[in-house]
């Protein structure tokens, strides 16, 4: 097994679809196709159903997907870690959820680069955990995530605004046209959300325990991809910001009747140094309006 053919793996999954991830790797499609092969006779699984357009996983291949997931994750935390043994820092680096990436970080992004553009300022996209675990072992400088989740007597934190959680679902569903839901309405809905790990599985699965319902979850997932895909072809309901969901023309959303709003909040970890770029950007937040 090697990270390369999980990495294959893991991309073609994104899209059930060899050709598009093929596209996103710029590799050829009996490579991918090839490495999926090999991992399937070193485990003696089947991972995939294959289709007449695309494929769905086996239980076998949603298993290695979830862990796959994972060890890709630790690889590039421990690629920035090594990256940075020497004391040279390489402009600033964020850490991001899918949703709150999208939602914040281009404003941010796009006003600082005018006023700095030679400070260079990546990206790097986990679940809430890993990007907490990233604060402390400094392979990430900044973390935006919605929630004030840090540990105050090691983190510092700015609140960049709110965001609201709505209900989506595909424009011919029955609850399209409602004005508002109550969670005890969406008892038997199939639901796909963000897999554990991430800030959404929690704000979620505790709003639905607060009003005593057990939500029908058919499938989690880590990408923001596969859930607008799942929501807009009508396989389930989900749910995002409503900022997000408000711009993709095949999903519907809807407020709660008892609205889920969370701080989205800019973190770093006070303990440790923090770079001249990193103090600029921190300044720059401060002066921002979401």
């Amino acid at each position: 097994m090697k990270l390369l053919q999980l990495q294959y793996f893991c991309t073609a999954c994104k899209y059930n679809n060899i050709t598009r991830a093929s596209e996103e790797l710029h590799v050829s499609q009996p490579s991918i196709s090839s490495a999926i092969k090999e991992l399937e006779a070193e485990f003696g699984v089947t991972l995939f159903k294959r289709l007449k357009k695309g494929f769905t996983l086996t239980p076998e291949g949603e298993v290695l997907l979830r862990h796959a997931q994972e060890l890709l994750e630790e690889a590039d935390r421990l690629s920035l870690i090594m990256s940075n043994l020497q004391n040279e820092r390489r402009g600033i680096r964020i850490g991001i959820p899918p949703m709150t990436g999208i939602s914040h970080l281009p404003k941010l992004y796009r006003g600082f680069k005018k006023l700095y553009p030679d400070i260079n300022v990546s990206t790097h996209e986990f679940g809430a955990a890993s990007l907490i675990e990233s604060l402390n072992d400094e392979s990430l400088d900044l973390v935006i995530i919605p929630a004030d989740i840090g540990d105050r007597k090691k983190f510092s934190s700015l609140n960049l605004g709110e965001v609201e959680t709505v209900f989506c679902v595909h424009p011919e569903h029955s609850l399209a046209g409602k004005e508002t839901v109550d969670l005890r309405t969406l008892r038997d809905e199939p639901l796909i959300i963000f897999d554990k790990g991430f800030i959404q599985y929690n704000v979620i699965t505790s709003a639905f325990a607060a009003a005593g319902i057990e939500p029908n979850i058919v499938h989690l997932s880590s990408q923001l991809y596969m859930i607008k895909e799942f929501i807009s072809s009508g396989i389930a309901c989900g749910f995002m910001f409503r900022d997000i969901a408000e711009t993709i023309p095949d999903i519907v959303s809807i407020p709660l009747r008892e609205p889920i709003k969370s701080k989205v909040c800019l973190l770093w970890n006070k303990e440790r140094h923090i770079s001249s770029d990193v103090l600029k950007f921190i300044e720059y937040a401060k002066e921002q309006k979401f």
